[in-house]
């Protein structure tokens, strides 16, 4: 089944090499993407892995769907606790940026692998 839960400019297959790829161009400053971009990107990923039988998912997998699921997650609460209900209304998401320390984590534990 293929489906399109969050339009995102980024075109790669959810997969646990793709979201590292991501990591590092992010982590090295060389992505021509967003970082909103990337979020949608990672819950797509969570999805498209729950939508696997989670008991047939491979280790790789499962540590994919962990990182992306907390990335997902740390966006959202990010947003929420950075900025006002107000000020979310008009924010331009393209413009946000997560701490670059939280990106370097999350790569060093795909690397962990």
């Amino acid at each position: 089944m293929n489906w399109n839960w969050n339009e995102t400019a980024i075109n790669l297959p959810y997969t646990f090499d793709n979201l590292k790829e991501l990591l590092n161009n992010i982590c090295n400053k060389k992505n021509n993407f967003s970082q909103y971009e990337f979020a949608k990107w990672c819950d797509n990923l969570t999805m498209t892995l729950d939508d696997d039988e989670a008991d047939d998912l491979s280790e790789r997998d499962e540590l994919a769907f962990c990182v992306a699921r907390d990335i997902e997650c740390q966006w959202d609460l990010y947003l929420i606790n950075t900025y006002s209900y107000k000020k979310l209304q008009t924010l331009d998401l393209s413009q946000v940026s997560l701490p670059q320390e939280w990106f370097l984590r999350w790569f060093e534990e795909l690397n962990s692998f």
